[in-house]
């Protein structure tokens, strides 16, 4: 039985683990939730050019000078997406323009966790996959439930830890979602221009609410396999 207990606890953290890490994976440089955005932000009456705010270094003349239409922003996006999500690939080529090296070093930062979370992904599914292939013998499924309590415990944490912290990301991350504020790249040249201002505070509220979804999804899977156990009367 002390083996099965400890199986049940992998299978808890497993799960929590899951879920953070392939929501993050899911939300990260969504164009979903980029399009809503985008279309809220043309559609209202504030003027396509967005405003840009850096820290440290002198802002750039030329940067203010770019004029971009819709088409053009959401097209760029769209290719910056593909590059972003794009595994083993490190560069991002725009249609018509080039990313400043610091916004490169950005954006890599950035992908370092996502293909983090998604290697966490994989090897959390697994370890889940695994761990209730031997569970299913005693029927042991409350580590569905137990996981996903879990997975908004560390959602807690990490959002106190996203508020509290002096950290420089987490710093800039606070300006990008609470203040529109898109500090911690360049504006040297059209990154911060073709994200809607929102799109930080959009992602981030999509994110809580998919954690969610997962963590619902999670108890309906226990609920479903204990229904289709049960014996049927006749």
């Amino acid at each position: 039985m002390e083996r099965y207990r400890k199986i049940s606890f992998w299978a808890t953290i497993c799960v929590a683990l899951f879920i953070i890490n392939f929501a993050f994976c899911i939300l990260c440089m969504n164009k979903t939730v980029y399009e809503k955005c985008f279309d809220n932000y043309t559609g209202s009456e504030k003027d396509i050019d967005i405003p840009i705010e850096a820290s440290g270094a002198e802002k750039s003349d030329t940067a203010y000078e770019i004029k971009l239409e819709p088409f053009e922003m959401k097209a760029n996006f769209e290719k910056l997406s593909d590059d972003f999500k794009a595994f083993f690939k490190g560069k991002y080529e725009l249609i018509g323009y080039e990313l400043d090296e610091h916004n490169v070093d950005r954006l890599n930062h950035i992908k370092w966790f996502y293909r983090l979370a998604w290697i966490a992904s994989i090897a959390t599914l697994a370890g889940m996959i695994h761990c209730f292939i031997i569970l299913s013998k005693r029927r042991m499924f409350m580590p569905f439930i137990y996981g996903g309590v879990l997975s908004a415990f560390f959602t807690a944490v990490n959002t106190v830890i996203f508020i509290r912290s002096d950290r420089e990301f987490y710093s800039a991350a606070r300006d990008m979602v609470f203040r529109e504020n898109y500090r911690y790249f360049s504006d040297k040249d059209i990154l911060i221009r073709i994200l809607p201002p929102s799109y930080a505070r959009w992602m981030a509220i999509a994110y809580l609410l998919f954690v969610a979804v997962l963590i619902v999804l999670m108890i309906l899977i226990r609920w479903f396999i204990l229904f289709c156990g049960r014996p049927h009367k006749f």
